[in-house]
C-alpha cells in the first residue's frame, strides 16, 4: 500500500510545485488513534499511514501544499468481503455521502489555512 501511495504522490507533487498549491487528502480511520483486539495488521497500517501524512505535511507545507488526513470510523464497505460487493448502507453508520462530504469541507477552506486531520464518527454504530 505505501509504495504505490508514495509513488504516485510524488508524481502529483511535482505538479503541485509547478503550480504553487496543491492539496493531498489521505484516507485513514479512526483506527489509526487507537488499536484494537484483532486490529493488528489493518490499525498498524492506519497508524503508519498517519505517520506518513504528518511527514509529507511537514515536508510540503512551505510549498503551499496542504496535507490531510480524514478518518472514518465505521462504514460499511467491501473490505473484508470475499465478492469484493460493496455492502448496502446502514442506517447507524456512516455512507460514503458523509466522507465525501468531510473531504469536501477539508478541500473548500480558504488557502490561508487547511484542516490537518479530521475524525469522523458514527453517532451511534451499535
Amino acid at each position: 500500500m505505501f509504495l504505490g501511495l508514495t509513488l504516485i504522490t510524488q508524481e502529483v507533487v511535482k505538479f503541485f510545485k509547478t503550480q504553487e498549491k496543491g492539496t493531498i487528502i489521505n484516507i485513514g480511520s479512526t483506527a489509526a488513534s487507537k488499536g484494537f483486539a484483532g486490529g493488528s495488521v489493518y490499525a498498524s497500517s492506519k497508524f503508519a499511514l498517519r505517520g506518513l501524512t504528518q511527514c509529507w505535511r511537514s515536508e510540503l507545507r512551505k510549498y503551499n501544499i496542504r496535507v490531510a488526513l480524514v478518518n472514518p470510523s465505521e462504514v460499511p464497505t467491501a473490505f473484508n468481503n470475499v465478492n469484493r460487493e460493496e455492502r448496502k448502507e446502514v442506517s447507524n453508520k456512516l455512507s460514503s455521502h458523509e466522507i465525501a462530504h468531510a473531504i469536501q469541507n477539508v478541500i473548500g477552506m480558504d488557502s490561508r489555512g487547511f484542516i490537518s486531520e479530521m475524525d469522523v464518527w458514527a453517532t451511534n454504530p451499535f
